[in-house]
């Protein structure tokens, strides 16, 4: 009984790890935003997380770069003093806030 299960564990360990395998080659390295000037990135980065902060006081949870409609920008997400999740997006070339809304997920 104890051989079966093991063979039953080892079989569907070997599934999973095959799955992941096969399907996660889908993620692509080569989306993520080229960053050329590093210190006006970072200047730009602590605009947009100033402004946030001063709009939603709280903490900082995850930051993340990317494109949206070809444009780089910084998807700030912020739990606030509240309690309450923000999301907030940020032109990564402009420091400009160009999405302000409550994380509804």
């Amino acid at each position: 009984m104890k051989k079966s299960l093991a063979i039953l564990a080892l079989v569907i360990v070997a599934g999973l790890v095959g799955a992941v395998l096969f399907y996660g080659n889908d993620y692509k390295h080569d989306n993520r935003p080229v960053i050329l000037d590093l210190k006006k990135h970072n200047e730009v980065m602590s605009t947009c997380i100033k402004t946030a902060l001063e709009k939603h006081p709280g903490a900082i949870v995850e930051i993340e770069m990317e494109k949206e409609d070809g444009r780089p920008i910084f998807d700030i997400d912020i739990q606030g003093a509240d309690g309450k999740r923000w999301e907030i997006e940020c032109d990564a070339e402009l420091a400009t806030i160009i999405e302000d809304s409550i994380d509804k997920g």
